[in-house]
Parts: C-alpha cells; sequence; structure tokens
C-alpha cells in the first residue's frame, strides 16, 4: 500500500466517521419519538459548528473529501434539529426556537463575506470553530450529569466522532492542515474520554 494512497484514503475515512457518526443519533430519535436526550445549546452549537466548517473548508481550500462531507454534516445536525422540533410540543420550546432562527440569521449574515475573502473568512472561521467546537458540548456533558442518565444519547456518534477525531489528528499532522484542525482534533479525543466516563458511570 503506497503512501499516496494512505494520505488520499485518511481523509475519506475521517469524513465518513463524522458524517455516520450523526446516522445513529438520527435513527435513536426516531426510534424513541424524542430528542430530549439532547440539550438544545448542544444542538445550536453543532449546528453553528458544522455551518461555520462549511465556510473553513471551502475559504481554504481543503482536500476534497472535505468539500464532500461539509455540507452533508450540515444537513445531518439541521435534521437532527428538525427532529427535536416535531416530537416536542412546539409552545414549550417557542423560545428555544427563537434561539436556533436568530443563530442562524447572524450566521447568514456572514455568508457574502465567503464568495470576497474566501481566505480571511476561512481562517477566522476556523478560530471561531475552535471557541464552539471547545463549548458547544459542555451543556450536553452538564445535561448527563445533572439528569445522571444518557438516556437518549447515542454511544454510537459519541464512539465515531472520538475515532474522527483521532483520524483528523492525523490528517492535520499529514497534510499540514491549519493549526486550528490541530487544536479541535485534540479537543475531541479529550471530550470523547470524558463522554465514555459519563456513559460508563450512568449506563445504568
Amino acid at each position: 500500500m503506497s503512501i499516496d494512497f494512505i494520505h488520499n484514503i485518511i481523509p475519506w475515512i475521517t469524513k465518513v466517521l463524522f458524517f455516520g457518526a450523526l446516522l445513529p443519533q438520527i435513527f435513536l430519535n426516531y426510534k424513541i419519538k424524542s430528542a430530549n436526550g439532547l440539550s438544545d445549546l448542544y444542538l445550536i452549537g453543532y449546528f453553528s459548528a458544522y455551518f461555520l466548517n462549511v465556510f473553513y473548508v471551502f475559504g481554504l481550500n481543503f482536500p476534497f473529501a472535505y468539500k464532500i462531507f461539509a455540507p452533508l454534516c450540515l444537513f445531518a445536525v439541521i435534521f437532527i434539529i428538525l427532529q427535536k422540533v416535531l416530537y416536542s410540543n412546539l409552545l414549550i420550546n417557542i423560545k428555544v426556537l427563537k434561539l436556533y432562527i436568530t443563530d442562524l440569521l447572524i450566521l447568514l449574515i456572514f455568508v457574502p463575506f465567503i464568495f470576497f475573502f474566501p481566505i480571511k473568512i476561512g481562517h477566522l472561521a476556523g478560530w471561531v470553530l475552535i471557541l464552539i467546537w471547545s463549548l458547544y458540548q459542555f451543556p450536553q456533558i452538564y445535561k448527563i450529569y445533572k439528569n445522571k442518565s444518557v438516556q437518549g444519547f447515542s454511544f454510537f456518534l459519541v464512539t465515531l466522532i472520538g475515532l474522527g477525531n483521532l483520524f483528523e489528528f492525523i490528517v492535520a499532522i499529514l497534510f499540514d492542515l491549519p493549526l486550528q484542525t490541530f487544536f479541535i482534533s485534540v479537543r475531541g479525543i479529550i471530550i470523547y474520554i470524558i463522554y465514555c466516563l459519563e456513559f460508563w458511570s450512568y449506563k445504568y
């Protein structure tokens, strides 16, 4: 197996893992007809991060695998949010719905700039991603800790994202990707360890 083949296949493995990680959560939500196991702040952070990830990937001209799966992951997260809304009482969650809409409108403001300043917006999106990826999972971690339960939260999602971050770490080194990607992958590995401890502690 040639080095070039390995270099080409690892980004695809990484992106398939990240996209595939979202599918078990979608299936679990459908199976139990509920997404209450997911924190709304967690989902808003997830949505914002994958939205900005599109700017990051296209603005800095990442490998082709990233350009394919960045939009796919964003659509998958939007689908999970739609499940959250459909399986919940809309009247109770109207304030949260406004948060989603406000978040979307803020992100849409920056869309025109990616066409005129792709590199600058790409780097800016990367640094903002570090901040979001570092913070967005803490509401979910706290929700699990507070409820002493992981019910409604997919361990397959957590595991596949953990593996994805491990491969992302390798890709960042092999392809000399921007520094932001290196920090994001290291953070993801640490968060995966925390989630594993919670699943081990509260599974039963």
